[in-house]
Parts: C-alpha cells; sequence; structure tokens
C-alpha cells in the first residue's frame, strides 16, 4: 500500500490516504458560524497535503451545542461560511468531510439554551447541567435535526459526512452501558443501544442517498472497564453495518493497543467484523507508529496526530521516511 498514491474508497476519490481529523474545535464565532481562523486553519492542512480534511463537530440543533464558540450547522445562517470553508479546502485538493454532532447531557442550559437531554438523567460534572431522560418525541426531533444537517452538510459542497458517536456526546452517551441505563427499546442490549444512531444514518440515507457518503465516529477503549467486549463491538459493527455506513472510523487512545485480552489492535478487530473502509486514527504521531499501523494492512486512510501536521513540511517530511529510498 503506498500511502502517497491516489486512491478511490466508495465514491470518494483522494489524492492519498491521509487524513486530517480535528483536535482543535471550537474556533467558530459565538452564533457558531464559520470564523476567518478556521477558514486559514483547515486550508493549510489541505495546501500541504492532506488528502482529505474533517472539520471539526458541528452542532445540529441548539439543544445539542456543547461550547459557545462551536461550529454550527443548525441553521442556514450558517451555510454561507460553511460553503465558503469547504470551498476554500478543495480548492487546495483535498476532499472535506463535515463532522456532524449533538452534545445529549454534555452541556448546559447557558450554553443550549434549555434543559440539556441525553439516554439516561446524567451530569458530566460541575461544568454542566443534569439531562432528563429523552423520549420519543425527542427522538423523532433529534433525528429530524441531524437529517436537515446532513442536506445542509451537501448543500454547502461536502464530499461526505461523519457522526460523532464518540467524545461522550450523545450517541456515544447512548453506546455506553454506564451513561445509558434505559429500560425501553433504546437501552439495554447493543441492538437497543445502537438504536438511535441507526435511525438517524437510516433517515439520511432516505433523504440524500447516495449522493453522499456516511462515516462513524465511535471509541470503545473509554468503554471496555465496563464491561465491553468483543461480542459488543460485534454488535456496533452489524448495526452500523445494516444502516449502510459507507466509511467506519474507531478512535483509539494509541493506534497498536491490544484489546479485549488477546494480541490483536482495535482495527483488526473492526477488520474481523466488518469489510467496511476503515480510517485509523490513534496517536500515530512518528512515521515508525505510521509503519507499524500500515503493515497491520487492515485501514484504507489514515488520520496523523497533530505532533505530525504541524512539522513543517510534514508531507515531504513523511515520503522521504516511508518511500523506498
Amino acid at each position: 500500500m503506498n500511502l502517497f498514491e491516489p486512491v478511490v474508497i466508495e465514491s470518494l476519490q483522494l489524492r492519498n490516504r491521509i487524513v486530517f481529523s480535528p483536535f482543535i474545535e471550537n474556533m467558530a464565532n459565538r452564533d457558531g458560524t464559520v470564523s476567518p481562523q478556521q477558514i486559514e486553519y483547515y486550508t493549510t492542512v489541505a495546501r500541504d497535503g492532506a488528502g482529505a480534511v474533517i472539520v471539526e463537530s458541528a452542532y445540529v440543533s441548539n439543544l445539542g451545542r456543547a461550547h459557545f464558540n462551536q461550529l454550527g450547522i443548525s441553521q442556514e445562517r450558517h451555510t454561507d461560511g460553511l460553503a465558503q470553508l469547504v470551498k476554500a479546502i478543495k480548492a487546495e485538493g483535498a476532499l472535506v468531510g463535515l463532522r456532524l454532532a449533538h452534545a445529549g447531557a454534555k452541556t448546559a442550559e447557558l450554553i443550549c439554551g434549555g434543559q440539556p437531554v441525553g439516554p439516561s438523567i446524567l451530569n458530566f460534572g460541575k461544568d454542566y447541567d443534569t439531562s432528563r431522560e429523552f423520549d420519543e418525541g425527542d427522538v423523532e426531533e433529534i433525528t429530524l435535526f441531524f437529517v436537515h444537517a446532513a442536506e445542509r452538510a451537501e448543500e454547502v459542497g461536502a464530499d461526505f459526512i461523519e457522526i460523532n458517536g464518540a467524545q461522550q456526546y450523545l450517541l456515544d452517551q447512548c453506546i455506553s452501558a454506564r451513561h445509558n441505563n434505559r429500560a425501553d427499546a433504546y437501552g439495554g442490549s447493543m441492538v437497543e443501544r445502537m438504536r438511535l444512531s441507526v435511525e438517524i444514518v437510516k433517515a439520511i440515507k432516505e433523504r440524500i442517498a447516495p449522493r453522499i457518503p456516511i462515516a462513524f465516529l465511535f471509541s470503545v477503549h473509554d468503554k471496555v472497564e465496563d464491561g465491553f467486549n468483543a461480542e459488543d463491538l460485534k454488535g456496533l459493527l452489524r448495526a452500523l453495518t445494516t444502516a449502510k455506513v459507507e466509511l467506519l472510523h474507531p478512535f483509539n487512545i494509541h493506534v497498536m493497543n491490544k484489546f479485549f485480552d488477546t494480541e490483536e489492535t482495535l482495527v483488526e478487530w473492526v477488520h474481523k467484523f466488518s469489510r467496511k473502509p476503515v480510517v485509523l486514527e490513534g496517536n500515530v504521531k512518528s512515521p515508525q507508529i505510521l509503519k507499524e499501523a500500515m503493515a497491520l494492512n487492515k485501514a484504507q486512510l489514515y488520520a496523523l496526530d497533530r505532533a505530525l501536521f504541524t512539522r513543517l513540511n510534514w508531507y515531504q517530511f513523511l515520503q522521504k521516511k516511508l518511500m523506498p529510498q
């Protein structure tokens, strides 16, 4: 596998396999619109050589807003700036993915304008307000918010969207046995805990498929101590496959960490249970770690650590270290 050659994955044609996954978030204006700082930040990475740039989590509704300066995609007033941002990144040769997010319980009324909603009654600490448990009406509303956000992402020219099922946001809260203690159709087994994610993906598919691929960001390292095991991962991936997610994005603390008391890494487990294309991410901060990750031969795209992206002439540096002499 050559990291630097063009590649086609699903309907995406990338100039290389390098993905920029956001490290710095909440750079938007207070109203959620794109700031000049964001345009400069993302276009610089694209100009330097990234094959795809994933833009930071954008809230799909005001109630799902996590921070005052979080990027928004919940209203039409957000689209002009997003269109400028997408156009600027694509002009530098990179594809653009917009990450869609709902904070769930991980916010405060001062920020989101109401009592936060979560799968259960939750409080993430002194900076947050206690959530109420979402009901059927909330599910319908949340799903519609994601659908409308996906439509806006397509409208502004994004090449793909990524659903944020990590970072302890709403969908991650649903997946987590620690945070989801419901006894209805949205809690219990992995099938139930994945139900909201599946319904959101399917609803988006009904509106915009097959015009724009969907990626799904998730993490499991923070769930293992709560009993998350290989069968749970299998159930999670089966749910995403059933929903017809095109791209899997498992986030890990370190890409080479072993899982479930075996010698296999997370990306190997993901490959074992699904043949969907994978974005590998997890502290890939040196050419040596990247070599080890690529040697696994289980991922199609590679999200590098900030330490590499902030290095002067990082693309040429990687070529020198990884290309045969």
